[in-house]
């Protein structure tokens, strides 16, 4: 897979340690914390610095972070366009040297799809309505502090019939960003009305704006991707 890349990264001063690299050269990891280049790139990382407020606010670090999870960062690092797939992993996440493998027998069985990703675990119970997936985040305060925003928007697309609370809630701690273009609209809506609302838990907007694009997502259950170690902590 010579077009592809792997990205994560950390915004904000909460966390001081990443996870090893699973490709020294694939693998970019980005930060606007100079205080971790050393230990990004002890670990096998490129390092990419972004010029973005260092603050030690969690909601503000971690809206941050949706710059990157949402390929908003293309703009500003046009280098990277030239890349056909892109994999997305939260740096809480340890993924193994050979998950490249596994990405690679993913997406030569879903080639008509434009991305990939995980239903979210049967661990924490199977979530199949939006609302599920708000009560799980209620018990995070910095998810908490702003989801009556959250709920009043939901509750006006629910009224007027433009979506189902019935949705299956998928985990955006891992993409495979197969055909972006496709996409675009999708994730730049979420990464929008995560920073309209102040509210980092985008899996929520993700079971709202991805019902119109059915075609274009694949999903698949978390415990498919061998290589791949959730909520691992480094």
């Amino acid at each position: 897979m010579d077009s592809v890349v792997i990205i994560s990264c950390i915004f904000g001063t909460k966390f001081n340690s990443v996870h090893p690299s699973p490709d020294k050269e694939k693998a970019f990891f980005f930060t606007n914390n100079p205080g971790l280049k050393d230990e990004i790139i002890k670990k096998g990382w490129n390092y990419i610095y972004v010029n973005k407020p260092l603050t030690d606010d969690y909601i503000t670090s971690c809206l941050q972070a949706k710059y990157i999870k949402f390929l908003i960062f293309l703009e500003d690092f046009p280098e990277f366009k030239e890349k056909k797939t892109i994999i997305y992993t939260d740096h809480k996440i340890l993924v193994l040297p050979n998950v490249l493998n596994e990405v690679k027998v993913l997406i030569d069985n879903n080639i008509d799809k434009s991305i990939i990703i995980n239903q979210a675990p049967s661990c924490w119970g199977l979530k199949t309505n939006i609302n599920h997936e708000i009560e799980a985040a209620m018990k995070q305060e910095r998810y908490a502090r702003n989801m009556d925003k959250t709920k009043k928007f939901i509750k006006t697309l629910v009224d007027s019939n433009e979506i189902s609370e019935d949705v299956i809630i998928c985990s955006t701690g891992f993409l495979i960003y197969i055909n972006r273009e496709k996409i675009k609209h999708l994730i730049d809506n979420i990464y929008e009305k995560c920073l309209e609302h102040q509210q980092p838990e985008c899996q929520i907007y993700w079971g709202v704006f991805s019902q119109k694009y059915k075609e274009e997502i694949k999903i698949i259950q978390w415990e498919d991707l061998k290589n791949v170690n959730r909520w691992t902590f480094p």
